[in-house]
């Protein structure tokens, strides 16, 4: 699946995403803006004597409701900037998302467009051209910008800045295990799903010790296209009790759920139980559930599923969804 790059107009700190990218001058300075942003976070200021274009990645501790990862982006050396150090930045990005297979949705601003003098369609160009090179298959560089003018004229000629892109689907799953065949099980469906193209999330690919769980779990749930709720009676009776990952993870969607429209099809329902209201909490008891009973190991409902998350009818051959830088 292609790696992606959007342009969307607001706030670099407005929604959570996996990394964040921080500009900063080579002397180890970051704007107004950042230093204010960053104020009630636990994460130093970037050291001084880095080189133009050098990227630092830290930990984003004390602020997992933005990112797992920030990352200090050298884009200004002396109120100047150039095009290759930006390009070199966006390789390093890609780059990161390589080493650290939870990182897929990168943040960044328009890197040198300010205090650098760069024009902003070239810096969109080189950070594109440097990403793509580098990136993981699926993974998405967002570049956020302030100003509607900006983000208008670069809109409007947004086809001479990117290609058409296929768009790989992030989808979490939400389970709980009681056995290590449980497990496995939520494993082999999250696999199958990658071999076809979806970018899945789950807690045991992605989930580090020492982050903060209800706050990962908010992170993913909003990042997501499509949610999978694997459910069963210990899911239903954790979801019911408030009991846990599950029972935050419970609170989380079903105030999702009341906000999507009546038609939404976000949330995919999937009842590993032998019997199908035994498995389903009282407040999914309305969803069209596949039905995967553990006694079952045909696995039959995989395909149709899949179909389903790529919004195609059953007989459809398999194809990307379609976007647009």
């Amino acid at each position: 699946m292609p790696n992606q790059i959007r342009l969307r107009l607001g706030n670099l700190f407005d929604g959570p995403s996996d990394l964040i990218v921080l500009p900063c001058s080579t002397t180890g300075t970051v704007t107004g803006f950042v230093a204010r942003s960053l104020a009630n976070c636990r994460i130093r200021y970037p050291r001084d004597l880095m080189r133009l274009g050098e990227v630092e990645f830290l930990p984003f501790e004390g602020a997992e409701h933005i990112a797992q990862f920030a990352a200090y982006a050298a884009s200004v050396d002396d109120m100047t900037s150039t095009l290759e150090a930006i390009q070199q930045i966006g390789a390093a990005l890609g780059t990161f998302t390589r080493q650290q297979p939870s990182v897929r949705a990168i943040s960044a601003p328009l890197l040198g467009a300010g205090a650098g003098g760069l024009r902003s369609e070239a810096v969109v160009a080189a950070l594109k051209q440097g990403f793509e090179e580098t990136a993981a298959p699926d993974a998405c560089l967002t570049i956020h910008i302030l100003h509607k003018e900006i983000y208008e004229n670069l809109r409007a000629n947004r086809r001479k800045l990117a290609s058409r892109k296929a768009c790989a689907i992030r989808v979490f799953i939400s389970h709980t295990s009681t056995s290590p065949s449980d497990e496995e099980w939520v494993k082999e469906l999250a696999y199958y799903l990658m071999d076809k193209g979806i970018q899945v999330r789950l807690d045991k690919f992605h989930l580090r010790r020492g982050m903060d769980l209800p706050q990962w779990m908010c992170n993913e749930l909003a990042l997501a296209d499509r949610v999978i709720i694997v459910t069963s009676e210990a899911y239903k009776a954790k979801a019911e009790g408030r009991l846990g990952g599950v029972g935050w993870e419970t609170m989380i969607i079903q105030g999702d759920i009341a906000a999507q429209p009546p038609d939404s099809t976000k949330y995919q329902v999937i009842v590993r139980a032998e019997n199908l209201t035994a498995g389903l909490p009282q407040y999914l008891r309305t969803r069209y559930a596949f039905h995967a009973p553990p006694s079952d190991p045909s696995e039959t409902f995989r395909e149709e599923l899949l179909n389903e998350l790529l919004g195609l009818p059953l007989d459809d051959r398999l194809e990307s969804r379609e976007c647009y830088l």
